[in-house]
Order: C-alpha cells, then sequence, then structure tokens
C-alpha cells in the first residue's frame, strides 16, 4: 500500500481544481487553492509551536471553512486532530492544545490563542514534505458519554474514496468528519450551514 494520506489526496485536487469552492460557508468560501495555501502555513505555524509527527492538536470550534483549513493543517504536519464540536456543552479549554510528544506517551501541552495561529491569507506555499503511512491517526474522537475515544487512522477516512458522493449530507463531526473528507476527495464542495451544514456534489 502506498504511503498516502487523507490531505495529500486533498492536495492533487489543487492543479485541476484550485479555483473551485472547496469549503463555503455563512462568512465566505476557500478555493482548494487557498484552503491548501493556508492549510501549508498554518501546519508550519503549529510545527514551530512544537507540534510533533504523531502528536495531537486539540481544539472546541464551530463549524466552518477555517475549521477545515485547521484540521487539513493538522494532517500536513503529521499529526492528528481532535475537534471539539463548538456546541457542545462540557467544559472544554479555549484556544488550540498543541502536544509536543507523540499519543500515548503523555501530555506536554501548549495552548495557543486560536486567531494568532489561524489568521492568515492565501499565499504560496509549498506542501510539506512529511511522509504518511496509512495506518498513522488522523483523528481521535473524544470521550462521551462514559464511551472511550476513537483512533481514526488515514485509511479509514482515504477509503471512502470508493462511496459516492452524496447530493446532501450533513457534517456532523461525530464520525471524524468522515463527511468533510469525502467530498474534498472527490471534486465536490463543502456548504457549512447555520444549523445543518450540507455536502454539495461538484
Amino acid at each position: 500500500m502506498s504511503a498516502v494520506g487523507v490531505h495529500r489526496v486533498v492536495e492533487r485536487q489543487v492543479a485541476p481544481l484550485g479555483d473551485r469552492i472547496a469549503v463555503a460557508g455563512a462568512g465566505g468560501g476557500l478555493t482548494y487553492r487557498d484552503l491548501n495555501q493556508r492549510a501549508n502555513i498554518v501546519a508550519r505555524r503549529l510545527m514551530a509551536c512544537g507540534l510533533r509527527r504523531a502528536a495531537r492538536v486539540t481544539f472546541k470550534m464551530e463549524r466552518s471553512p477555517q475549521l477545515a483549513m485547521l484540521m487539513l493543517a493538522v494532517l500536513k504536519a503529521g499529526a492528528a486532530y481532535m475537534w471539539i464540536d463548538g456546541g457542545d456543552e462540557g467544559r472544554w479549554p479555549d484556544g488550540i492544545s498543541i502536544s509536543r510528544r507523540p499519543i500515548g506517551e503523555g501530555e506536554a501541552l501548549i495552548v495557543v490563542e486560536r486567531a494568532a495561529l489561524l489568521d492568515v491569507t492565501a499565499r504560496p506555499a509549498p506542501n510539506l514534505p512529511i511522509v504518511t503511512r496509512p495506518d498513522d491517526l488522523a483523528c481521535v474522537l473524544p470521550q462521551r458519554n462514559g464511551l472511550p475515544g476513537v483512533l481514526v487512522p488515514h485509511s479509514t477516512i482515504t477509503a471512502l474514496q470508493s462511496h459516492p458522493l452524496p447530493d446532501r449530507a450533513v457534517w456532523s463531526g461525530d464520525v471524524a468528519s468522515l463527511d468533510l473528507w469525502l467530498p474534498l476527495m472527490a471534486d465536490g464542495t463543502v456548504i457549512v450551514g447555520a444549523s445543518t451544514p450540507q455536502i454539495a456534489a461538484a
């Protein structure tokens, strides 16, 4: 099996689809090129803050194009994300928590302000050369209702490429945002609504 990650599949869409909207929300949208360039910049910022390969970035945010950019940036840095839905009532820290150690080796966290990390404009920024294996973790589902967290590897998400692109679906986040990655790997546009995010086929 070739060494490919979710972000590599999205990166391949930039050349043929650069000007197509990848993620659209109430405040505007990001083209495939903008999404990729901004994620490259944020990935380097995360690494400058101490993020290491196979570590984890945790954040609580509402669904938005900016959230998709952050998730993609984490994967580009060779790490995994744990997203806490901004609508969750549980107590979660503000800001973005960056782990300096691989998952399972204990916590060594720093917390950075979200605005300082994500305030970027699209400009030429090369893709990162970090190699990702299919069994590397892409995301961690948080513990809920007494159930343990779930570890989701890249291979689980990239396997979605064999599935048909739905005309409409909810970006729920409860399944590792798989319903976000499917259209981005299949030439689609993710439309984030205020209450019922949808996915539109291109």
